[in-house]
């Protein structure tokens, strides 16, 4: 098992890819903290994990609050001691272009997007330093790469991730990588009302990907616990598009 004997704190864990995520790491060994805002969807993750013979512990955080991170990595401290992968995935959606977009609205996405990402990795890091080697993954998106007219806050908060992906791979070497993963359409909790209203968005992105279809969450995980797997020791301040090849003939 690639993970045996480590612990990884997820975010935004209680559904979609933050859940196949801390699955997926506790059945490869992982001690597993599973943080959301949705407290009983953390029960939820930790009851199946755990069903499934897996190690795991539920510790609601909202990532808006430093003081709610730095709570939860206490918490992860007491059960375990030591904290070696961070999937910093939390995250929110809201359409609307600039001028129907409030400014509180604006303010709200890159809140919780950008800098629930900061507050992660800063709560996260002192305890990470104390083993020999870590990782932390951080989830961006395509429309951090492409920009999007009816995302103006969840593009710019992606976007401005990967630049804190790379200062923090410099802060954080040697001992902690850190890289991004930039998902394009994924069927998820998130996505499902944006297929119902407007069907035409998932088939324009199905159409878009050289592969012929839109991604699943296991399409996402598998690059992220590549990234925090031994496979990837040479691997840092990096991102990867995860979107069957959509962005790379644009």
């Amino acid at each position: 098992m690639r993970f045996q004997g480590t612990v990884a704190w997820v975010t935004g864990g209680a559904s979609g890819i933050g859940l196949a995520a801390a699955q997926r790491f506790a059945a490869e060994g992982a001690r597993v903290a599973v943080s959301d805002l949705n407290a009983p969807g953390c029960d939820d993750a930790v009851a199946a994990i755990t069903a499934a013979g897996g190690s795991a512990i539920a510790v609601p955080c909202d990532v808006r609050s430093l003081d709610a991170c730095v709570a939860a990595v206490a918490r992860i401290e007491q059960e375990w001691g030591r904290l070696d992968h961070v999937f910093a995935n939390a995250g929110v959606v809201g359409a609307g272009g600039i001028e129907f977009t409030s400014e509180d609205d604006f303010a709200a996405l890159i809140d919780v997007n950008l800098v629930g990402v900061f507050r992660t990795a800063k709560a996260a890091l002192p305890l990470m330093r104390g083993s020999d080697s870590g990782s932390i993954v951080i989830t961006s998106s395509v429309e951090g790469l492409i920009g999007n007219a009816l995302l103006p806050g969840y593009s710019t908060a992606k976007t401005a991730l990967l630049g804190l992906t790379r200062a923090l791979a410099a802060e954080a070497a040697p001992t902690i990588r850190v890289n991004a993963v930039n998902p394009g359409y994924i069927e998820s909790p998130m996505t499902e009302p944006v297929a119902q209203m407007m069907p035409e968005f998932k088939q324009a992105w199905a159409q878009k990907a050289l592969l012929g279809r839109v991604g699943t969450v296991d399409d996402v995980v598998g690059v992220v616990l590549f990234l925090c797997s031994s496979d990837a020791a040479f691997v840092t301040g990096e991102s990867v598009a995860i979107d069957g090849g959509a962005v790379a003939v644009r």
